[in-house]
């Protein structure tokens, strides 16, 4: 092995690390806003039948 490969992989994944602890609550929070809208848009088709009758 030469030298400082064991440094590169350890900074590569130090590097992966942050980027994942910052990214996956980004995702989550998103995902549970899409839901969220998701159920709005039900109740509002919901209402809408219901005043059409």
């Amino acid at each position: 092995m030469l030298p400082g490969t064991i440094d590169l992989i350890i900074l590569i994944l130090v590097f992966l690390g942050l980027q994942a602890y910052w990214v996956i609550p980004i995702i989550k929070r998103n995902n549970n806003l899409n839901r969220r809208v998701n159920k709005l848009r039900e109740q509002i088709n919901q209402l809408e039948k219901l005043y059409r009758k």
